[in-house]
């Protein structure tokens, strides 16, 4: 057997792996957006780390970045086709998802999912199939 896929899934891992990537190319793909009001728009992200993602983002081609002759400066952030293939098999693979909240908030699991997996257990309803959400 092949470990190439291993490989492909390793470096996709270290490439999206960090935190708010991800969200970035979300918010990207639904209108190009300056620093600030990207920040915003994601809620909870520093300046620092959203500069980074960005960078990182814009290293992989998957952000572009153009700098508008206004005074101030404006900075201007959108997706590239590659930014934008991304997006659309993200959004494939959000409409997969329903997400809720466990009673604790501590595991958001799929909706869908097993009963025992959708809460935390508790002493009576453990067992050896349970989840460990």
């Amino acid at each position: 057997m092949s470990d190439d896929w291993q490989r492909t899934w390793h470096a996709v891992r270290s490439a999206f792996g960090s935190k708010w990537a991800f969200h970035v190319v979300r918010a990207l793909s639904e209108r190009e957006q300056g620093f600030n009001d990207l920040r915003r728009s994601l809620g909870g992200v520093s300046a620092k780390t959203l500069s980074e993602r960005l960078r990182e983002l814009r290293c992989l081609g998957f952000v572009e970045k153009e700098v508008r002759a206004t005074s101030p400066p404006t900075t201007m952030y959108r997706l590239t086709d590659h930014g934008e293939s991304l997006a659309t098999v993200m959004y494939d693979v959000e409409s997969l998802v329903e997400v809720v909240e466990c009673p604790d908030g501590d595991c958001p699991v799929p909706a869908d999912t097993a009963p025992d997996c959708a809460r935390p257990p508790s002493a009576e309803t453990v067992s050896e199939s349970t989840c460990d959400c």
